[in-house]
């Protein structure tokens, strides 16, 4: 995985000053250190493991559900 690519850094200004960002593809946000990208994007890979896990419970007790019926 890059985390640095020149399409995704960007620059954060604060008081006159010009901090060089990270942006996320994912969900747009920027980052700055850049550092944090990393912990960033993993956070919204257990999100969609999260998500995957309780999309399959439910599709599973339906399933049950038209067994019953």
């Amino acid at each position: 995985m890059s985390v640095l690519s020149g399409n995704d850094s960007m620059a954060i200004v604060y008081k006159n000053k010009t901090f060089s960002a990270a942006e996320c593809r994912k969900c747009g946000a920027k980052m700055y250190p850049r550092s944090l990208l990393r912990p960033h994007l993993h956070r919204h890979r257990r999100k969609e493991l999260w998500f995957t896990a309780e999309l399959s419970k439910l599709q599973n007790t339906f399933s049950r559900m038209r067994e019953i019926a």
